[in-house]
């Protein structure tokens, strides 16, 4: 039982300082794509504000949630943004927002 645990501890601060090298290799995020996931960011916060006011249903509330995850999604996939990602990008998360 004591081995066990001893493992399990070691496994785990090996992957913990392995990801705390990995983030300080991590390169800045590019200006488009924080702009856009700063939005989505704040988007998201306020849709739950929404549905924790009642304003909106979880249903409706999923959706619209599931909808900025994929643009985050799409987003983090890319190296960097161009203008022309970053302006339909943003005229999707106006989309979502006018929904609200």
């Amino acid at each position: 039982m004591n081995l066990k645990k001893t493992a399990l501890i070691l496994t785990l601060a090996t992957v913990g300082f392995a990801g705390a090298a990995a983030t300080a290799d991590a390169q800045p995020l590019h200006p488009a794509k924080h702009e856009v996931l700063a939005r989505v960011h704040a988007q998201k916060a306020q849709i739950r504000a929404e549905e924790r006011a009642g304003k909106i249903g979880p249903m409706k509330a999923h959706r619209l949630l599931a909808a900025d995850n994929r643009i985050a999604r799409h987003v983090r996939a890319r190296a960097h943004l161009t203008r022309v990602e970053t302006r339909r990008l943003n005229h999707q998360e106006n989309r979502i927002h006018r929904q609200m």
